[in-house]
Parts: C-alpha cells; sequence; structure tokens
C-alpha cells in the first residue's frame, strides 16, 4: 500500500500530462482534417463572358485547386419545348460561361474576400458567387474550440508538471537519511540518485502505458466513431509505436529533469 502511494502520484502526473498532450494532438488532428473537408466541399462559383484562361488562373492563385466549367446543356434540353431551335442556338452563344472553383485549403474570410476581389478584377468575369457563411461560422467555432482545448490542456499539463516536481521533492525527503550516510562515505551525485532515478524511470514507463491503453481504448470506442461519421471525417489514428516513443521521451524527459531539479536542492541544503 505504501508503494502504491509513493508512486501514484508520480504516475497520475505523468499520466495526466501525456494524455494532455496527446489530446492537444487529437484534436489538431481532428480539425485539420474537418478543413480539409470542408475544403473539398466548399466551391466558388464564377460567371464569365468569355472562356476563361484557366492554366493561368491556376498559376496566378496557387490556393485554386481546380476550375471546371459547369454544363448549361440541361438547362437548354428545359427550353426545348417552349423555345425554336434558332432562339436555343442564340441563346447558347449569348449565355455566359459558368465556372466553378475548388480551392487547396478551407480560407478564411479575409482570403476569400481577397480572392473574389482578384476575380472580379479579371475583365471578362462578371459575378463571383462565395457560399462562405456558414462555412465561416463552422470554421470560427473549430478554432475557438481548438484554442479552448488548448488553453485547458496546458493548464492541466502545467499543473501536472508541478505535481511532479512536488512529489520528486517528497521522494528525497523519504530517502534524505540514506543519502545522508552514503555522503558520508563520499557517494558519488548519481550513486546517491539511482533510486529515485530508477524510480522515475519506472513511472514513465507505466504512465505511458496506461496512456497508450486509453487512446486506444477512445479509438474504438463506437460512440467516437459514429460522431466523426456524422462530421463525414475518420478518427485520428493512434499509432502504437511511433506515438507511444514520443509519449515515453516526454515522460522521461520530465521525470528525469524533475528528479534532477530535487536532487541539485537536497545537494544545496
Amino acid at each position: 500500500m505504501k508503494l502504491f502511494k509513493t508512486h501514484f502520484s508520480v504516475v497520475f502526473s505523468l499520466f495526466t500530462l501525456l494524455c494532455s498532450f496527446q489530446f492537444i494532438l487529437f484534436i489538431n488532428q481532428t480539425i485539420n482534417e474537418y478543413e480539409v473537408y470542408l475544403a473539398d466541399d466548399y466551391s466558388i462559383v464564377a460567371v464569365s463572358n468569355e472562356v476563361l484562361d484557366t492554366e493561368t488562373l491556376l498559376k496566378q492563385k496557387p490556393i485554386i485547386k481546380s476550375i471546371s466549367e459547369l454544363d448549361t446543356a440541361d438547362v437548354l434540353n428545359r427550353l426545348k419545348n417552349d423555345v425554336s431551335l434558332s432562339n436555343i442556338e442564340l441563346l447558347q452563344k449569348s449565355m455566359p460561361k459558368f465556372y466553378t472553383l475548388k480551392l487547396n485549403r478551407f480560407p478564411s474570410s479575409s482570403v476569400s474576400d481577397s480572392l473574389k476581389k482578384d476575380l472580379l478584377d479579371i475583365n471578362s468575369i462578371t459575378k463571383v458567387e462565395i457560399f462562405a457563411k456558414t462555412y465561416n461560422k463552422i470554421y470560427y467555432v473549430l478554432k475557438l474550440m481548438n484554442f479552448v482545448v488548448c488553453v485547458f490542456v496546458i493548464f492541466a499539463a502545467i499543473t501536472s508538471l508541478l505535481l511532479v516536481l512536488k512529489q520528486m521533492q517528497i521522494w528525497t525527503y523519504e530517502h534524505q537519511d540514506r543519502m545522508f550516510v552514503m555522503n558520508l562515505f563520499g557517494a558519488s551525485f548519481w550513486t546517491k540518485s539511482a533510486v529515485l532515478y530508477k524510480s522515475a524511470v519506472a513511472d514513465s514507463f507505466l504512465a505511458v502505458i496506461l496512456t497508450i491503453i486509453i487512446f486506444i481504448f477512445i479509438n474504438n470506442l463506437q460512440l467516437i466513431e459514429d460522431i466523426f461519421q456524422e462530421l463525414n471525417v475518420s478518427v485520428p489514428s493512434f499509432a502504437i509505436y511511433e506515438d507511444g516513443v514520443i509519449l515515453l521521451i516526454i515522460s522521461l524527459i520530465i521525470s528525469i529533469v524533475s528528479t534532477t531539479i530535487a536532487m541539485l536542492k537536497v545537494k544545496k541544503v
């Protein structure tokens, strides 16, 4: 029981810290993927009196992913029964060209407004329609959510880090008699600190294992899959080995640095 109490604070603090870090990545991946979905679903319609030089426009505006001309044949076919063939041919010649533009990324309001202005500066283009109002609301809600989550997670991470430092100091108090005796016999800094460093490393591995288990569970949770399916995006993948190594490095750095700081304070005393 004493062993559990001794290690629980460090393991739980590191676990909270790692979950906070991984949760930020989870949210960012979700938002980035949803922005890609919005960009694919987002389109700009341009009306031109002449055929557009699409290749030149794509070079001038890298944000534009593709330009395709809208087929007006369906509209003309509906008029066949009411309008003579000669008038339809005349209408076809006088009818402007309609183009739909797809973008590489979801634009902010300023970017879309700037693009609209640049398109209207082209002599042949008479009108540009940007269906951005609803998309912009979704975009800013996502950005706000990301900001709030990041702020919350940062505070949680700072609190966890302070708890780790505090627990390391408690460990040094628990081992101060042993370290005092070792100091009398001229033991080196690393010899005196070996037990604490071993405990810190062991707790780091345990915290990483718990974090991996939690995020594997989240990734396979049916409720999460259903929510992401409704958003038309896939659940952010959790790579056990790649992400696990990153989490382990972070955990080891925090625990070892915290132990070193606590030991240096003991040395000064």
